[in-house]
C-alpha cells in the first residue's frame, strides 16, 4: 500500500488537473467524494479501496502545494520556459505539466516538509509515465535535473521576476 504521502500527491495530480476545467467551481470535499466515496469506482493501483484514505490524506502537504501551485503557477512555468525553451508549454499536454510543477515546487519552496530533491524528481517521473507519454518521462527529467543543479538561480529569478498571467489556472 502506498504511503500517506503518495496517495496525497495521487489526490493532489488529479485535483490539480481538474482546477483547470472547473476554474471556480473547484471543491475539494466534492472531489474527494467524488474520488474516495461509498460509489467511487477507484482502480487498484492508488488503492483507494481503504475507506480510510480520506483520514490519511495529508491536508497540509496537500493544501499548501494546491494553494501555491495555482496562485504562483506564472514560477513554477518560468521553470519550464527556462530549461525548456523550444516548447511552448501552452501546447504541452497539462498531464505532462502538473508533474513538473510539483515537483519543482516541493524542491523550491514545500515549507511543511522537506522531501529529498531524488523523490521529488523521481515521484514526477512515475507520474509522467503513468498518465501521459513515455516520451514525455526524458523531457520531465532533464527540466528537473536542470531544475536541481540551478537551483539558487531560479530561486533568485524567481524573487525578481514580475507575476504575469498564469497559464492554466486563470
Amino acid at each position: 500500500m502506498k504511503n500517506p504521502r503518495s496517495l496525497t500527491r495521487d489526490f493532489l495530480f488529479q485535483a490539480l488537473y481538474s482546477k483547470v476545467f472547473l476554474w471556480d467551481t473547484f471543491d475539494k470535499e466534492e472531489l474527494i467524494s467524488s474520488f474516495f466515496g461509498e460509489e467511487c469506482d477507484c482502480d487498484e493501483d492508488m488503492e483507494i479501496k481503504d475507506k480510510n484514505f480520506v483520514d490519511k490524506l495529508d491536508n497540509v502537504y496537500f493544501d499548501e502545494m494546491f494553494e501555491w501551485i495555482v496562485k504562483k503557477e506564472w514560477n513554477l512555468a518560468h521553470i519550464i520556459w527556462k530549461f525548456a525553451p523550444k516548447f511552448n508549454i501552452k501546447s504541452m499536454p497539462l498531464i505532462n505539466v502538473i508533474p513538473i510543477y510539483i515537483a519543482s515546487y516541493e524542491i523550491l519552496y514545500l515549507k511543511c516538509d522537506k522531501i529529498p530533491i531524488k523523490v521529488c524528481i523521481d515521484e514526477a517521473i512515475e507520474f509522467t509515465k503513468t498518465y501521459g507519454d513515455e516520451a514525455w518521462k526524458i523531457l520531465v527529467n532533464w527540466i528537473l535535473n536542470s531544475l536541481k543543479e540551478n537551483i539558487e538561480l531560479v530561486r533568485k529569478e524567481a524573487k525578481e521576476s514580475i507575476q504575469k498571467e498564469n497559464i492554466f489556472y486563470s
